[in-house]
């Protein structure tokens, strides 16, 4: 009777530490999913910050985007050395899987659009020493489109929302068309003001960062529908194929 008694006990024992182990596990799961949310959040903000400084070529918020970078690079190491501590330390599931895979690859991509609110404010800070030129209309529409392509990634994220998320990818098509559009305005300008080249160099690498921040944006969705429903399908540019036909 005794032996039964303990047989009894251990198995209860066996089966609380296992309850244990997984609340651990979920709460872990939780904290890396809400330092995502947090992450991307951060980032929002520092798109807003971005087109203010550019708007107003303002070189004391050109600044302070430069240096809040290293704040996000640490949240990225964080998110992936947690990441990397679930999986050593405990036993995903499928669908758990997918999503500490997914995160790796998407807070890469969002670090990427952080680097890139900090590489357009260094030529924010060039062009307000500069003299003033024509800035392209179609400026305002490109950096609105990315900012809603990131919000829209961000919050399909949030919702597990599929459908939010294909219909950030698909508005990656009209950056792309303002991208096109700006940089030939951008030529003739140059041709019209060749006094102003350096100006209007810095403002085509503006406009080539910001269609890769929206570029990065639509590979975050692809990995929320991922997360969501296990279908990837990353958008890939073979560009030197192109080049080379």
């Amino acid at each position: 009777m005794k032996d039964a008694e303990f047989n009894i006990d251990i198995y209860t024992l066996v089966e609380v530490l296992k309850m244990s182990t997984r609340y651990h596990y979920e709460e872990e799961l939780a904290k890396i999913n809400d330092s995502v949310f947090a992450m991307g959040a951060d980032i929002e903000e520092a798109i807003d910050k971005t087109i203010l400084s550019f708007r107003n070529l303002d070189t004391k918020l050109a600044i302070e985007i430069m240096k809040h970078d290293d704040i996000i690079d640490a949240m990225e190491y964080q998110i992936e050395e947690d990441c990397v501590n679930i999986v050593v330390k405990q036993q995903p599931i499928a669908s758990d899987w997918r999503k500490i895979a997914s995160y790796t690859r998407m807070i890469a991509d969002m670090e990427r659009i952080a680097d890139h609110c900090g590489d357009i404010a260094i030529y924010v800070k060039e062009l307000s020493a500069m003299a003033p030129v024509k800035v392209p209309e179609r400026f305002s529409e490109i950096f609105n489109i990315m900012k809603q392509m990131v919000s829209d990634t961000f919050s399909s994220f949030t919702e597990g929302n599929p459908l939010k998320a294909a219909n950030v990818i698909g508005m990656d098509d009209q950056v792309d068309k303002c991208f096109d559009e700006i940089t030939r305005e951008i030529a003739v300008l140059m041709k019209e003001q060749p006094d102003k080249i350096p100006q209007y160099i810095d403002y085509l690498l503006i406009n080539k960062y910001i269609e890769r921040m929206a570029d990065h944006a639509a590979n975050i969705a692809d990995w929320v529908t991922f997360i969501v429903n296990g279908e990837l399908k990353l958008k890939f540019t073979d560009r030197y194929k192109k080049e080379s036909e």
